[in-house]
């Protein structure tokens, strides 16, 4: 009689459930749910054998029509039937995969009482009947065009819609905008390795979006919901794959004042300026009479970003973005408290006025591998190409230390040509998540691993690696590379947090969007995303250090190392190298340079000149006898500043 009771009062909740007339975010939200799992599931459906984008926009105005339960369950049935009959299964399939591989692959809602009972066993009987096998939806690797990648990366050869959503006369359908919405989410649902960490659950993301692009009316609206959905995915890549040139960007791109940003210590500090009256150190308080704070807040919605160091990257990055010609005013504080307003025009457009990567000290920015004379060598990831490896690794092997700088990013595959040429044998450095392409929602491990035998030549040193925010993806994964070294030290700030090859794919002729679709962990299974690469030795760059061109995170390597934090450079050949030694100097300094100099000024710390002369020589001698003691700055041929103590 117990049981009985039980099932009664189950069917009472069935039927009750379904005599509740749905609301159209729970039509959309489980019609989405059910298209997605038959898509990838169903034997017909998933070999393109139906059409099952044009079922989608014949049975979308089903549901929408649908007053009821059972009508909407009756949509439901029709889009089925359309899927055909489902391949019975001969074989028994062990679930021996496990937990953590198959976070995507959740079957919970096929049991909620919103769908009607054969509407669920139907359902059932495509998840019974799946066996692992090829899909015409989703493929590894880039095939088409000039993109033709090795491993990692996925395409998804029948997502794309060719429409153009920037045409106002042809703007999409509800329907149309529904298919290509559905088309993103459920490749996110069932590829996205990182699905678990987000801050939004991707069942929350449908739930809340779906209604939003059905009641959305113009290609502006689309395009910047779009960005909101992405900045879901809590992920740096993600931002920079999700854009609608049209309505992200204005036609001849952003521009800026001539000033370029860096977060420091709570502030957004100037790091290079050509305005009059602005120099490195100055902090921007205000833009447009809105506090940079008040800018996070209202740009935070839109920037898919892991963690706060790689959100304050981007909006150092696009905090002065504005149309060209139109000008904005900023309110400086300089290094010492006080405030002054500029109105500035924005002509200036960042990809040429910007350096790729920031080094207080400027000549790190050609060198791509140089010695010290302090027995430590010096590789700038960001500038040392493949052919360079094989050098530098001769020239540096007997270095007591060698400093890799990864606040860049790497130009080829240099980085593993220098690991496999130091590592002294076999080592496991990181440990990846492979989408499955045959069982979608479901992953299997891989390791990576560089060299195949021991080393006759191993690099026995002390390995320290420089990191901060501009540390992403590729050099995130060189950073875990170099760190298995033995004797590796990682000195910086926290990285971007995004790692893994990255999918991308057009959701309309205009909209495209992408994530990072390997998960990336160490070899014991700690996660790197959001997280990023964790220093062992934490330095940020100071105001007065970017004041002076000091750059602090390489002076703490350089002590690390056992150097002078003024070391000495060795110039090699073909580089670009200006040495200032000794430091600290009492008498006289020498001015060494690969190039001439025809130029020398020495200021003291309250900017007053105290020498200054022409040259046309590589080496230079100063007498400085007779400065008071203290701390100077020598700039030459205009531009590179080199800080010196005189005692």
């Amino acid at each position: 009689m117990r049981k009985l009771f039980i099932l009664l009062a189950g069917c009472v909740i069935c039927s009750a459930a379904l005599a509740q007339t749905p609301t159209m975010q729970q039509k959309l939200f489980y019609t989405c749910k059910v298209w997605g799992f038959v898509k990838y599931y169903h034997s017909e459906v998933s070999t393109c054998q139906v059409n099952w984008d044009s079922v989608l926009l014949h049975t979308l105005p089903l549901v929408e029509s649908a007053t009821t339960s059972n009508a909407f369950n009756d949509a439901l049935d029709t889009m089925l039937l359309a899927a055909g009959p489902m391949a019975l299964a001969t074989t028994y399939f062990p679930d021996t995969i496990a937990s953590d591989l198959k976070r995507n692959r959740d079957w919970s809602w096929i049991s909620t009482p919103l769908l009607r009972s054969d509407v669920q066993i139907q359902l059932d009987t495509i998840k019974n009947n799946f066996r692992p096998h090829g899909s015409c939806w989703v493929v590894n690797n880039h095939s088409a065009g000039t993109i033709n990648h090795t491993g990692g990366w996925l395409a998804f050869p029948h997502d794309s819609i060719g429409i153009n959503v920037n045409t106002v006369s042809t703007y999409p359908d509800a329907y149309t905008r529904l298919l290509m919405f559905y088309k993103c989410w459920n490749i996110v649902k069932y590829f996205n390795p990182y699905n678990y960490v987000l801050d939004t659950s991707i069942e929350t993301i449908l739930f809340t979006n779906a209604i939003k692009v059905y009641n959305t009316t113009t290609p502006q609206a689309l395009a910047m919901l779009y960005l909101k959905i992405g900045k879901e995915l809590d992920d740096a890549h993600t931002y920079s794959l999700t854009y609608n040139v049209s309505y992200y960007i204005p036609p001849n791109g952003f521009y800026q004042p001539k000033i370029r940003l860096k977060y420091c210590n709570g502030k957004y500090v100037v790091i290079k300026s050509q305005v009059t009256g602005i120099v490195p150190g100055d902090a921007v308080l205000t833009v447009d009479g809105l506090t940079t704070n008040q800018w996070e807040d209202s740009l935070r919605p839109y920037y898919s970003a892991g963690n706060m160091s790689v959100f304050r990257r981007l909006i150092a990055t696009n905090l002065l973005n504005h149309y060209n010609g139109f000008n904005t005013t900023l309110t400086i504080e300089n290094i010492s408290g006080s405030t002054s307003t500029f109105n500035l025009p924005c002509n200036a457009f960042p990809d040429t006025f910007k350096y790729n990567w920031y080094y207080p000290a400027d000549s790190l920015s050609s060198i791509s591998w140089t010695k010290l004379n302090c027995n430590t060598g010096y590789i700038n990831i960001g500038n040392i190409d493949a052919s360079q490896t094989n050098d530098a690794y001769i020239n540096l092997r007997s270095s007591t230390s060698i400093i890799v700088d990864l606040r860049n990013y790497p130009k080829d595959n240099s980085p593993w040509l220098l690991g496999a040429l130091m590592y002294p044998h076999p080592i496991k450095y990181a440990k990846l998540t492979m989408p499955d392409v045959n069982y979608p929602g479901t992953f299997f491990w891989e390791y990576d691993s560089l060299r195949t035998d021991a080393n006759p030549t191993p690099y026995t040193g002390k390995v320290i690696i420089l990191i901060n925010e501009q540390t992403q993806s590729a050099a995130e994964y060189s950073s875990m590379m170099f760190a298995a070294m033995p004797g590796s030290i990682k000195v910086g700030s926290q990285t971007a947090g995004a790692d893994g090859n990255i999918t991308y794919w057009f959701l309309s002729q205009d909209v495209h969007f992408g994530f990072s679709n390997l998960g990336v962990f160490y070899p014991n299974g700690d996660s790197t995303q959001r997280i990023g690469i964790v220093p062992d030795s934490i330095v940020y760059p100071s105001r007065q250090g970017i004041r002076d061109h000091i750059d602090e995170v390489l002076n703490k390597a350089l002590a690390i190392a056992g150097c002078d934090p003024y070391t000495r450079v060795v110039p090699l050949a073909g580089e670009q190298v200006i040495n200032v030694f000794p430091n600290p100097v009492d008498e006289i300094i020498y001015v060494e340079a690969t190039n001439n100099i025809n130029q020398i000024s020495i200021t003291n710390l309250i900017g007053q000149l105290v020498y200054s002369r022409s040259y046309n020589s590589q080496t230079v001698q100063i007498n400085v006898a007779n400065l008071p003691n203290g701390i100077y700055f020598l700039k030459i041929n205009g531009n590179v500043v080199r800080r010196f103590i005189k005692e």
